[in-house]
């Protein structure tokens, strides 16, 4: 008969008895502990972040002010030594925040075109 082959599901056979629950088990289980261990993952990974945050914060200053104090170190042996030069930015090593600028710049007038509304 021309219609027999849609007398019965392919997956009928396929997904049936014990191989069939194990199947429909596991993918619960799996479902079940997402939906558990979620929360917990995105608490983990938010409590790491503001440690980490602060953590990183307090080794930054730790780190600069040990980079400012090597500098000052570097500069008074220079004094001392009598080794002056005439470049002022030089003297002051290449990082410096002198160096950079510490003044903000100045921010130049608008230079682009404005068209005032015409309400006629």
């Amino acid at each position: 008969m021309i219609y027999s082959q849609f007398q019965q599901s392919p997956f009928q056979t396929r997904f049936s008895g014990a191989r069939g629950w194990m199947a429909f088990a596991i993918g619960l289980a799996v479902i079940t502990l997402t939906l558990i261990a979620l929360p917990f993952v995105l608490l983990i990974g938010a409590i790491s972040f503001i440690l980490l945050s602060l953590f990183g914060r307090i080794f930054m200053k730790r780190q600069l002010a040990r980079f400012r104090q090597q500098q000052a170190q570097a500069g008074q042996a220079k004094q001392e030594s009598g080794f002056y030069q005439s470049d002022s930015a030089q003297d002051q090593g290449p990082f410096q925040e002198a160096r950079f600028g510490t003044e903000r710049h100045q921010a130049k007038p608008h230079q682009g075109r404005t068209f005032e509304h015409d309400p006629s």
